[in-house]
């Protein structure tokens, strides 16, 4: 981590700024009625801050088998004696709060980890209690951590709310909140069904752990996973050094439980987080969805949220599901968690990236993130929680941002009816056009320093694999990497709004290989400006009949027994889809598909590395583009 950063990790840490900013004026809906607004980003007259500040305490939960749970309670301060509110719940893997050293520790402690000590405020100044608990074997709570999202790790979060409710400052209502490992907490906790649990709103969550984080299209992302290996190690080990000397110097560690004498139920915690279960290491040994973790004898698929569906859809919990175009690939968590649960009532897609932390298109003025997250989040806990009919639940259910339009725009549907698939064809002349053309095959030479970047999407899902905010600068010279495949200038503006979808015929010269595939937008001035992305090991390449779970596209399992080795030349047909996005190019803009063997910084490469791949093209070998394409 860069120097300039560290001052920011150390009173950020994973917190993950959700800031108030400029509302949407572009599609207005919901109540309005006696000088009241409430429409997405925008919330007036329904509510106002009642409290100025928060009253902190913590405390030990003992759950069924004795481990205790590490609980800070954030009530708003002066709250009146008797005055019943709703709770926002955070369950968090990564500290719930930490502790400064003296003599620091005598003007603020504790400091606020995973949640930004702005969103605390927010909630119980609008009259909220706001509880943030560290899950089994992780901060000052004991326990060993046998996995991510145990089974042990869920329960416990039922015992949690069981004694939220029973709290005299509690109105009998939840609501769970968090981004990330904490959005997944926050979703993982409705497969109790606890009828006191009564809204989530999980952001950049994730609902399939090996497709979205682990192996997007079956290729594993080493270096991330090490990144965050590293953290989680460290935190378990109340070892601050690695986010640079200064950590070291002025924190003392995970937050301390107060009236823990002596500390002795602290320090037993940190000495049985030692023991906690590697799973980063066991990860580097899967390749199939279905492959056991090494030490643990589970698949991914005993701790993927889709596995928990229909558990989660039964509760009945509405969902409100956030998150941004550059997420990583956690975007799709919220068209397949849309897809799969019938409780999702709201989603909102903005241009960000995991969080949100930055604004990431490339039009936009600022990289501040100016939709005020917390205030559509307030509207969604006031209706729930609060019983404020402020009107969203007679919205669309699907708000998303237009990049390059710059415009907020609504739904009711995933993928979008207006936006109809056009094929676009491969050709050897590099040429991407609505016609075949003739037959023949492109060669390319792989290229294996070719990059998305070292501040990409990719970056932004864990702090310390970040280098600056989420940015990607004009890919000319990178597409020089490349092979690509680029329409005539279009003569009207158009809009790609869902999932594209690659069907190519290839061949490689070695036994296996990854393909990577950029949607890009080129200007007249040859500028280029990716779009999206996709990526692929043609291993995976059969299309399955079953599906896991519902999607928009054709579906991969990534199974063991799904798998159809690669021979080396043979030509397949590879079929996959890339990362939804919403886009507008302009008129006399060209869109691009350029494809690579290698993202060098964020997948694995295959041994033996192919030098050599082959695209065909024509009636033969028809490779095309499938496009959500509106014309305007």
């Amino acid at each position: 981590m860069h120097t300039r950063y560290i001052f920011l990790f150390l009173f950020t840490f994973f917190s993950l700024v959700c800031n108030a900013g400029t509302h949407l004026d572009n599609h207005v809906v919901g109540g309005k009625n006696n000088g009241k607004l409430s429409y997405p980003g925008v919330y007036q007259g329904y509510t106002t801050p009642e409290y100025k500040g928060f009253k902190y305490h913590s405390l030990y939960l003992t759950m069924r088998d004795s481990t205790l749970i590490a609980t800070d309670v954030y009530l708003p301060k002066k709250l009146e004696e008797g005055k019943q509110v709703p709770t926002i719940l955070y369950l968090t893997r990564y500290l719930r709060s930490l502790r400064i050293k003296f003599p620091l520790n005598l003007f603020k402690s504790p400091i606020l980890v995973v949640v930004p000590e702005a969103e605390i405020e927010f909630f119980t100044s609008h009259g909220y209690a706001c509880i943030i608990a560290d899950v089994r074997g992780s901060g000052a709570s004991t326990g060993v951590r046998k996995m991510e999202f145990s089974p042990e790790e869920i329960a416990d979060g039922k015992e949690i709310v069981d004694w939220i409710i029973n709290q005299p400052w509690s109105n009998g209502k939840v609501g769970s909140t968090g981004v990330s490992y904490v959005g997944t907490t926050a979703e993982m906790l409705l497969a109790n069904q606890h009828p006191a649990v009564k809204a989530c709103i999980p952001r950049s969550n994730i609902f399939d752990l090996y497709n979205y984080v682990m192996m997007p299209g079956g290729i594993r992302q080493t270096p991330f996973i090490d990144a965050w290996g590293k953290t989680t190690q460290n935190l378990d080990h109340n070892n601050f050094s690695i986010f640079g000397k200064m950590a070291k110097h002025l924190l003392f560690g995970a937050n301390p439980v107060q009236g823990d004498r002596g500390k002795k139920i602290y320090k037993s915690a940190l000495a049985q987080h030692r023991n906690n279960f590697d799973i980063t290491e066991g990860i580097k040994h899967v390749v199939f969805r279905d492959d056991t973790l090494p030490k643990l004898g589970l698949s991914s698929e005993a701790f993927s949220v889709h596995s928990f569906r229909k558990q989660i859809e039964n509760s009945g919990t509405p969902i409100y599901r956030i998150g941004g175009w550059y997420d990583g690939a956690l975007q799709k968590s919220l068209f397949d968690g849309m897809a799969n649960t019938k409780n999702t009532v709201k989603v909102l897609v903005g241009p960000w990236d995991h969080g949100p932390q930055n604004n990431v298109s490339p039009f936009a003025a600022t990289k501040v993130v100016n939709f005020p997250v917390k205030l559509e989040m307030l509207r969604f806990f006031d209706f729930y929680l609060k019983d404020i009919d402020n009107g969203i639940d007679k919205e669309p259910k699907l708000y998303y941002y237009t990049i390059g339009e710059e415009t907020w725009k609504a739904s009711n549907e995933w993928p979008i009816a207006k936006q109809e698939h056009t094929l676009f064809y491969l050709n050897i002349d590099s040429t991407l056009t609505p016609n075949i053309k003739k037959n023949g095959i492109v060669n390319y030479a792989v290229n294996y320093s070719a990059s998305s970047g070292n501040t990409s999407r990719w970056n932004s899902i864990t702090q310390l694999f970040m280098n600056g905010p989420t940015n990607y600068s004009n890919r000319m010279e990178e597409d020089k990497k490349l092979i690509s495949f680029t329409t005539s200038p279009l003569q009207n503006i158009a809009e790609i709004t869902g999932s594209p979808f690659l069907d190519i015929y290839w061949s490689a010269d070695a036994s296996d290989a990854n393909v990577f595939a950029y949607l890009e937008d080129v200007s007249p001035d040859g500028t280029v400006t990716y779009i999206t992305e996709g990526m692929f090991r043609p291993m995976h390449r059969k299309i399955s009949e079953n599906k896991l779970y519902e999607t928009s596209t054709p579906f991969h399992s990534y199974l063991k027994e799904d798998a159809i080795p690669y021979q080396t030349n043979e030509m397949v047909r590879l079929q996959f889809e890339m990362l939804p996005t919403s886009y507008q190019l302009n008129k006399g803009h060209s869109i691009r598909v350029s494809f690579a063997g290698a993202d060098a910084g964020h997948f694995d490469i295959t041994t033996p590395r192919p030098k050599c791949f082959n695209f065909g093209c024509g009636t033969l070998y028809p490779s095309a583009i499938s496009l959500p394409l509106s014309i305007k």
